[in-house]
């Protein structure tokens, strides 16, 4: 019987060690593929501000006949103001992450890794990546104001 209970608790010490295993692979993976997310999304953030940006300032005279007699400019203007805030803050962002995670990996190279320091950096790019949404969001909306408004004013 003593020798089932051990076998058994052997058994089970084996099962936890492949649970653990799988565990740290899996975690691997999410982090590789959280890596790869946001950058992807810092990129597509950029095309689509930039993108939206260039067109708007490109196209607005077509699509708003008489720019001069246009209401509400500052629809526009905030719009154009956001939009380019949206990829400056893109840049900074980028720059600050990677400063950060360069930190991070240098204080485990050290030795001296603090879960809760680490989590409140990657708070800080959260908080900055969903300003930027926030931002990007708002200067579409502006600009889509702005031309709703003038698009047949004369």
């Amino acid at each position: 019987m003593d020798e089932q209970m051990a076998t058994n608790e052997k058994s089970s010490t084996i099962e936890e060690a492949f649970k653990q295993e799988d565990i740290a692979k899996y975690k691997d993976e999410l982090i590789t593929i959280l890596h790869k997310s946001q950058e992807n999304f810092e990129k597509q953030l950029s095309y689509i501000s930039a993108g939206t940006l260039a067109l708007s300032i490109g196209f607005i005279k077509d699509v708003i006949k008489n720019i001069a007699k246009a209401e509400y400019k500052w629809l526009l203007n905030l719009g154009w103001v956001l939009l380019g805030a949206t990829l400056l803050i893109n840049c900074i962002s980028h720059i600050r992450a990677a400063d950060l995670h360069n930190r991070t990996i240098s204080e485990i190279n050290d030795g001296n890794y603090d879960h809760e320091r680490i989590k409140k950096r990657y708070e800080e790019v959260s908080r900055v990546n969903w300003f930027t949404v926030t931002t990007l969001i708002l200067g579409l909306i502006f600009i889509i104001i702005f031309v709703t408004i003038n698009i047949y004013h004369e």
